[in-house]
């Protein structure tokens, strides 16, 4: 099944006017490519699309699909400075969620999930609960353990959820589902268009942005973040996720895209709550998720029941 959701990389744009050596070709060549994605956006998606698959991550940085963004290793966080990833990378499964961090009244379980039809029960020993930026934990009620183990989900790798069987599946693993699609942009290309151009209406402006231009990682890059070239300044919020951009949210760890900081994601029945850096609880509505993350994807929608 192919999911479009909700980042991807205009890489390195806000980069490209002072990076050197191979990790900038890849950036300079994405800067070339930014305003013709831009233009094409506008009358042909699927033409911003092809031109999109030509931009890369910021060396060393990968494209994950669950931050939308290109992320550094689990646990490292990107240096602006240095242009590389700092601290210690995680070896083995993710730590296990601590699903009481949310204060849920509802029986909650810990889950690992490597795409939102492929999702586990949390066990440190299996593949999708191994730390990458492929992977993804979370909280989720528990009744829908037993179901998903019926179903044989994470079992044969190869099983997924077919959220097609509307007889078969419960309305609450539906849901969590439906969720884990709201978090999911499967390629760079479709995040790129989805949050780097004004097709969707997602594209971040100055505006947006201005808090965290004084703190963090857009602090070093305020200077030559604007490069699009449009008129009214767009960020580069596939490479560097940062407040302000659509893609972002704050939860417990590292700030913005870095795949380090997701964790404290609570999912329920119509909502999600991710608890942020300073311990506050916010609220996500599934379907508001689900309909910003599937702008390419509409069929999808309806197939988990929601009207955009």
């Amino acid at each position: 099944m192919h999911f479009l959701a909700t980042v991807a990389s205009l890489a390195s744009i806000a980069m490209a006017a002072s990076a050197t050596g191979p990790a900038c070709s890849a950036t300079t060549s994405n800067v070339q490519l930014a305003n013709k994605i831009v233009a094409e956006a506008a009358t042909d998606i699927d033409a911003a699309l092809s031109l999109a698959a030509g931009f890369k991550c910021p060396a060393p940085m990968a494209y994950s699909p669950w931050t939308k963004a290109c992320s550094c290793l689990p646990g490292q966080s990107y240096d602006a400075n240095s242009k590389a990833c700092s601290g210690t990378a995680l070896v083995g499964a993710w730590p296990m969620p601590k699903c009481s961090a949310s204060g849920s009244t509802v029986a909650l379980s810990a889950f690992c999930a490597i795409s939102p039809v492929k999702f586990t029960k949390y066990d440190a020993t299996h593949a999708w609960c191994q730390a990458t930026v492929e992977t993804f934990t979370f909280c989720a009620e528990a009744e829908i353990e037993a179901e998903i183990t019926a179903l044989g989900l994470g079992i044969n790798l190869d099983v997924e959820l077919d959220i097609s069987l509307t007889s078969k599946i419960s309305a609450t693993l539906r849901a969590t589902s439906a969720a884990l699609a709201g978090f999911f942009v499967e390629t760079l290309a479709e995040a790129v268009v989805i949050f780097n151009t004004n097709a969707f209406g997602l594209v971040s402006v100055a505006a947006d942005v201005e808090a965290s231009l004084t703190t963090g990682l857009f602090a070093q890059l305020k200077a030559t973040a604007c490069l699009l070239g449009l008129g009214t300044c767009q960020f580069d919020c596939v490479s560097f996720s940062t407040k302000g951009c659509h893609n972002y949210i704050d939860v417990v760890g590292a700030l913005g895209g870095r795949i380090s900081g997701l964790v404290g994601v609570t999912i329920l029945s119509d909502t999600v709550l991710s608890v942020s850096s300073t311990k506050v609880v916010s609220t996500l509505h599934v379907q508001d998720m689900l309909c910003t993350s599937t702008k390419l994807n509409t069929p999808l929608v309806s197939e988990y029941k929601f009207t955009c």
